[in-house]
């Protein structure tokens, strides 16, 4: 069956066709960066919010680590050792990744290699035997007094940490003429779930009382 490609991508998708009919090395068929962006240009057909988070994803974490390997290089070892990449990176990040972002990036790797393997460009996928980090969730502790002057020192914090009581009252006094302050109040005092801390912070203001 032919392929019809217009635009900018007809350089390097014809380059790529040569590959597929030569059974050609790594290198004359690219890198991991090339091939995972012609690989988004020809998914036409995905929606808005698929598209810009495998674009997110592509441009964020996978390129950075593979882009530059040869695409047959691309081993297990290799995508293996992004992911642990990952996991010693989530101590120094503000934000860590989380478990299902791990997945999600996995998912992408895969759904693009799988493309590959379409081509013919690969024959195995390597992010198929890829061992994530475990899912459960970290245990959450308190905020000490060591462990705030830790944070305040090198800026590293544990993933999950909750106020004392002590630190509550604090915040909750300096926060008393905001406008927001019977919201604030509420979140602390009735130990609302986080996906009803979640709907608090996101309604309006609008219809909403939070005058006594």
């Amino acid at each position: 069956m032919r392929r019809v490609v217009s635009g900018p991508v007809r350089p390097r998708f014809n380059h790529g066709r040569t590959c597929w009919g030569r059974r050609a090395s790594g290198a004359e068929c690219g890198d991991g960066g090339q091939w995972l962006g012609i690989w988004l240009e020809m998914r036409q057909t995905l929606s808005f919010n698929t598209r810009r988070l495998y674009t997110q994803q592509v441009n964020d974490y996978l390129k950075p680590y593979l882009g530059s390997v040869p695409l047959r290089s691309l081993t297990v070892a290799r995508v293996q050792a992004m992911f642990v990449a990952f996991a010693r990176a989530n101590a120094k990040r503000q934000r860590p990744l989380s478990p299902a972002t791990f997945v999600r990036i996995r998912g992408t790797l895969h759904a693009a290699w799988n493309g590959a393997i379409r081509v013919g460009l690969i024959e195995r996928n390597p992010a198929h035997l890829v061992e994530l980090p475990s899912g459960r969730r970290p245990r959450a502790v308190v905020w000490t007094d060591a462990r705030v002057a830790h944070w305040r020192a090198t800026g590293e914090r544990p993933p999950v940490a909750v106020w004392t009581a002590r630190q509550t009252a604090e915040f909750l006094a300096h926060v008393r003429g905001h406008p927001m302050y019977a919201l604030y109040l509420a979140v602390a005092l009735l130990g609302l779930r986080r996906l009803h801390r979640s709907s608090l912070c996101g309604c309006g203001l609008i219809g909403v009382c939070i005058e006594g």
